[in-house]
């Protein structure tokens, strides 16, 4: 992107007055007629050196981007009221959420970078306001997500646990190790392989795969580890799909599977009571489709399916004279990590539906079935690979795979030109400017839970007088600190009005589990012919409570283009466009 200024005149106090500024790429029309946008900033700005970044703030953005996109009901100006004048003012929450902008994925045959833009913009609205995960995630909270502090910048991962530990196949995962392994040359020769042809094309053979598991316990012996229930996979030979090697096995774990595993994947006993068992998927798996013949092994999360992999292969091998290799961590291309190096600012969440959202502007389908997270991850491989190959400090030497797995484990590699910082991420974005408090004026913005007089007054007849009574009573005993709700919190706990002894008349609860853990405090009962649970339903979307035409304090993801030389970190358009294409 390339931001000029022009027709700039100096005044006597060496400012410039009455200035235009033209932003050659890459904002143009859904008609693709003009790409250009001049804009008028109607005061003073002091003169800049030609190599300073502008950045825009206030409503450049609704400007010159959301109000440009008019085709749509859930981005751009379709998720804008017109306010008194008629001039669009207010955003519509009652329209902002992934559930409705899934129905508006962007079409990449025809797609602009205006129109990716404005969709990052509805997402980052959604994300915001969907999860309190990006309330908790930001500067005067979290240097980094979540995620990134457990799989990047954690002691666990760099370091190996302890000595006993230090190259143990199973249970030493750590980065010190890998590299260990990868810097001596001397090895591994069948990582030296190009990741892209002549053309600049993706020309790696791997094997990508995916797992489903009765749950998530991968390492604590002191309980019963998780099993696989599903495995998904396909192969890439010299970068391409080869679509008849897909495969996606149900497998029967001989264990139960627990509801909260079921309610993610989908897969329930009666799904699995019929298909092989481990050992009769493990050997073909292991031998004949992960050989060193097909390719690196590719998996999004890698420490999370290779563990399980590897457990399901230690217990074959406890049992039976022929054994099988375990997988070593360090042979594992993993999109995973590797998007936290080089985009650690892009979304608050790093699982792979999320991230997908951000990076090709679209819902991956059946997110959680083994092979549409395989299809999903080969995606996010392209999206990785071609961008480091972009990156290259060398133009004439193509990248390596061992140079891509040195980068991933956190190993700055000469012909790489992306310099990490403290964390192991990209130094040349910042937090400050990815994610930020902006003013927005909104409506139908649920901001919480909040219970009247009136309220219930109004629920008394449903939910019975004894119930009623109970919520405008004293809370069970149960004294909480309460606080002033300001806006949003940036943090993610139960705030409160002060009550004075009323119990939850007037209580003002963020996340509607705290509402309904303190229902549960105050003894709501069943009523009639409902249940328990249907009274404190019926409770709690009475409470829900509502900003309507205001301005509020909103953390969001910065989708602005113009701000990626101050550190802004966003998808490389053209890049998430390739990879969508080469799927056309």
């Amino acid at each position: 992107m390339k931001i000029t200024a022009v027709n700039l005149y100096r005044n006597n106090k060496n400012q410039t007055q009455g200035a235009h500024i033209t932003l050659k790429t890459p904002v143009y029309s859904n008609s693709g007629e003009d790409n250009s946008v001049t804009v008028d900033i109607p005061y003073f700005v002091p003169v800049l050196n030609k190599n300073y970044a502008l950045s825009f703030k206030g409503d450049f953005f609704e400007n010159n981007f959301t109000r440009k996109v008019k085709d749509k009901k859930y981005q751009g100006l379709g998720l804008m009221e017109k306010n008194e004048i008629g001039q669009a003012e207010w955003y519509d929450f009652s329209k902002v959420g992934w559930k409705y902008l899934s129905k508006e994925p962007l079409d990449w045959k025809k797609a602009t970078p205006l129109d990716f833009y404005v969709f990052l913009q509805a997402n980052a609205l959604a994300e915001g306001y969907e999860t309190t995960w990006v309330r908790r995630f930001n500067y005067t909270n979290r240097k980094k997500a979540l995620a990134t502090s457990h799989s990047i910048d954690s002691r666990y991962v760099k370091e190996p646990p302890s000595k006993d530990l230090k190259y143990d196949i199973y249970k030493d995962k750590s980065f010190a190790t890998n590299l260990e392994e990868l810097l001596d040359t001397r090895r591994h020769k069948s990582l030296d392989k190009p990741i892209t042809d002549a053309g600049g094309n993706i020309c790696i053979d791997a094997v990508v795969f995916d797992t489903e598991t009765t749950g998530t316990n991968i390492s604590d012996e002191n309980k019963q580890l998780d099993r696989i229930i599903q495995i998904g996979a396909i192969q890439l030979k010299n970068g391409k799909i080869v679509e008849e090697s897909a495969m996606s096995q149900l497998i029967n774990p001989e264990i139960p599977i627990p509801k909260a595993a079921s309610d993610v994947h989908g897969i329930y006993d009666d799904d699995v009571k019929s298909a092989p068992v481990m050992e009769q998927v493990l050997k073909p798996f292991v031998n004949n489709y992960l050989n060193k013949k097909n390719g690196i092994i590719v998996a999004y999360n890698s420490q999370f399916d290779i563990t399980m992999l590897n457990n399901a292969i230690k217990e074959h091998n406890a049992y039976s004279a022929d054994t099988l290799k375990p997988k070593r961590y360090f042979k594992v291309i993993d999109p995973f990590l590797l998007i936290q190096r080089i985009h650690p600012y892009v979304g608050a969440q790093k699982r792979l539906s999320n991230q997908y959202r951000y990076f090709f502007a679209k819902n991956m389908e059946n997110a959680h079935d083994a092979f549409a997270d395989v299809k999903g991850t080969v995606d996010m491989l392209k999206y990785t690979l071609y961008y480091l190959d972009k990156h290259r400090a060398d133009k004439t030497k193509p990248l390596t795979i061992r140079e891509v797995l040195l980068f991933q484990n956190g190993y700055e590699v000469p012909n790489i030109d992306i310099p990490l910082d403290a964390q192991g991420c990209n130094a040349n974005v910042n937090f400050r400017t990815s994610y930020r408090p902006v003013s927005i004026s909104v409506d139908n913005f649920h901001n919480g839970y909040l219970l009247t007089r009136q309220d219930i007054k109004e629920l008394e007849p449903l939910i019975g007088e004894e119930n009623a009574r109970r919520l405008r009573s004293e809370v069970a005993g149960e004294k909480i600190d309460m606080k002033q709700p300001s806006g949003l919190p940036i943090n993610a706990a139960e705030t409160r009005r002060k009550t004075d002894g009323k119990g939850m008349e007037n209580a003002f609860y963020v996340m509607k589990k705290n509402f309904q853990k303190v229902l549960d405090f105050a003894g709501i009962e069943a009523y009639q012919e409902k249940s328990k649970q249907e009274i404190i339903d019926l409770i709690t979307a009475k409470a829900k409570n509502y900003i309507h035409k205001d301005s509020i304090d909103f953390w969001m993801k910065n989708p602005n283009p113009l701000d990626i030389a101050e550190g802004n970190d966003l998808p490389d358009f053209e890049i998430s466009k390739r990879v969508m294409t080469e799927k056309l």
